[in-house]
């Protein structure tokens, strides 16, 4: 039984996806 990795970001919402939760997702998904 495998199991999906977890993964906790705390980040505020960028606009611009330079920063914040919309690059931690991008680098999450590499």
């Amino acid at each position: 039984m495998s199991s999906k990795p977890v993964a906790l970001t705390i980040a505020g919402s960028d606009s611009g996806g330079g920063a914040g939760i919309q690059a931690d997702l991008k680098a999450m998904e590499a």
